[in-house]
């Protein structure tokens, strides 16, 4: 099978959560944000896969669900294309620059979020943060399949709760030059050995972090 097939296979199994979730948001929610990355990403020097919070507004299941329904969110997935059309956003415009520092081509990463569900096209409440991680593990299995050699989690000290509740006993790692919270490295079995958490990008860049975090991460990829 080649990466949709499996990673179809991986959401269409699921398909339960996802209609618990509907039954308990409502029109509360965006999503869920299913990945389906292009052909390019297997051809990188250096797989790339960025990790943000959650989504600003995504696309819904059409209900009731079949497994087309899927299929159709990974191919809105595809022709969102890594932020094609977003020159101005600060989370794709440093996403870009990752690329090319790692020595691969421009949208050729893949990206998904901590949580694949927002609430009105921003984080979500307490109760409907516990609804939504009914399936943050698909993360897990999202790894495990594309196979990663670099991953960033733009999500933030605030969630570091999130990344342990998924990767149990993850070890936070000091890098010289930040605290813990602006920049650390990340050590678990189930993740790629060069993965970092950080703030989200637009705060990378107001906080005047961003250019000393293009350092950090072209050095670990010169080793």
């Amino acid at each position: 099978m080649n990466l949709k097939e499996e990673l179809l296979k991986i959401y269409v199994n699921r398909m339960a959560d996802f209609q618990h979730v509907h039954e308990m948001s409502r029109d509360t929610y965006h999503g869920p944000l299913l990945m389906s990355p292009n052909e390019k990403y297997l051809k990188q020097p250096n797989p790339f896969l960025a990790i943000g919070k959650e989504t600003f507004g995504w696309k819904n299941f059409n209900y009731p669900l079949k497994e087309e329904g899927c299929t159709e969110l990974m191919n809105f997935y595809e022709d969102f294309n890594l932020g094609i059309n977003y020159f101005s956003s600060p989370f794709w415009n440093v996403i870009r620059k990752i690329e090319t520092i790692l020595g691969n081509e421009p949208y050729s990463c893949a990206w998904t979020n901590i949580s694949k569900y927002d609430q009105n096209g921003d984080l979500p409440d307490a109760e409907h943060e516990k609804i939504f991680s009914l399936v943050d593990d698909l993360l897990i299995d999202e790894i495990k399949i594309i196979k990663p050699k670099v991953c960033v989690f733009f999500t933030s000290h605030y969630l570091d709760y999130r990344i342990q509740n998924l990767f149990k006993d993850v070890e936070f790692l000091q890098v010289d030059g930040f605290g813990l919270n602006q920049l650390c490295r990340l050590r678990h079995e189930r993740l790629p050995e060069l993965t970092f958490r950080t703030y989200h990008p637009r705060y990378l860049r107001q906080s005047g972090l961003e250019n000393k975090f293009y350092e950090i991460i072209e050095s670990f990829n010169r080793k």
